[in-house]
């Protein structure tokens, strides 16, 4: 075991709370490093934008931006000397950064998305191959690192946060808005953001609301019916969004580009506010997830079910409590942060 970890992960990013519930299981004390907050906006800004011009333009850019980058990275990893380091993603780090870590450190992985379709860095899954332990949470990525000879993988649920996503009395939740449905949300002005809004769009009969960017209104046209339940918010912040999530009676969860088996982390939250989560299927929420928990889920398999799904659950009001106290139980019996900390220990130390 380790007197110390360090999360490399955006502040803002709701996992890292729940790596930080993790981790202290494992270590005395937990720091989280976001290298993007030290990068800075502008830089940032630049460096979303540099894709766009010749190659030489951004291969100089890249090797300014990575080798910054890197070095702050490393500059936190001598000060503080963690036992572990544990990154989202992939934070920038190159392959020579990990090496240099792991000659003090364990290198843990956790892939929030897919480093196969992904754009994240483009030493992300060359990164991988010098991890200790990868943290994956759907098993069809998991199954294309194996393909790839990538063995240190580990099907990881992370749980639910109950630090910030949690139930609160009627009177804690008074302010916001009482809706049947609740999508908060960016949308994409790519195909995906269409099947975002195709997806709303069932939902337009109930009582609904959707928070989100700008994106959700190149969409209007095609569905005309969302445009009233929209409300264009950029960030919500995780205080004012558990509020939302406890005046509400259930919260869609749709998949992402990239994830092909998994559930989103919007389950757990959903979930952690005592809320009911209408699940977009996804292979390993009934086959890994909830597996033999014997509950019967809020699941749709096609959009055209949606809207009945959900008539039925919003119905169904003493069963769609039940039914989230159950997914719950479940949820906490078995990913707890002691739990999650005890097979990650036995993956990274024996």
């Amino acid at each position: 075991m380790t007197d110390r970890s360090l999360i490399l992960c955006p502040s803002r990013v709701s996992l890292n709370r729940i790596l930080t519930s993790i981790l202290e299981k494992m270590s005395g004390e937990v720091k989280t490093f976001d290298v993007k907050a030290a990068l800075g906006k502008n830089r940032l800004f630049i460096n979303t934008r540099v894709k766009r011009f010749s190659y030489s333009v951004r291969n100089r850019w890249d090797r300014y931006f990575l080798k910054l980058a890197n070095e702050l990275i490393m500059a936190e990893v001598s000060a503080y000397r963690p036992g572990i380091v544990i990154v989202y993603n992939s934070e920038f780090l190159v392959p020579e950064t990990c090496d240099r870590i792991r000659e003090t450190s364990k290198l843990v992985f956790f892939l929030g998305d897919s480093p196969f379709y992904t754009p994240q860095n483009d030493y992300y899954l060359a990164c991988l191959a010098h991890a200790d332990l990868i943290l994956v949470p759907d098993s069809f990525w998991m199954a294309q690192l194996n393909m790839t000879g990538l063995d240190r993988t580990m099907h990881f649920i992370p749980g639910m946060d109950e630090t910030v996503y949690h139930r609160l009395p009627h009177s804690e939740a008074d302010g916001e808005e009482e809706t049947d449905i609740l999508y908060v949300g960016t949308s994409y002005k790519s195909s995906w953001g269409y099947r975002k809004a195709a997806l709303m769009s069932r939902f337009a009969g109930f009582r609904t609301k959707i928070y989100g960017n700008d994106a959700w209104e190149r969409w209007f046209p095609f569905f005309p019916e969302l445009e009233p339940l929209f409300r264009r918010s950029e960030f919500i912040p995780s205080e004012k969004l558990n509020r939302m999530f406890n005046r509400t009676k259930i919260i869609p969860v749709d998949g992402n580009p990239s994830i092909i088996n998994g559930a989103h982390l919007r389950l757990l939250e959903a979930l952690a506010a005592g809320t009911l989560p209408l699940i977009e299927h996804r292979k390993d929420v009934e086959d890994e997830i909830f597996r033999d928990a014997g509950i019967r889920l809020p699941i749709f398999k096609s959009y055209n079910e949606a809207a009945e799904i959900a008539a039925f659950w919003l119905s169904a009001g003493s069963e769609r409590i039940k039914t989230v106290d159950l997914m719950r139980a479940w949820l906490i019996e078995r990913y707890s942060p002691e739990s999650n900390a005890e097979r990650i220990s036995e993956k990274l130390f024996r």
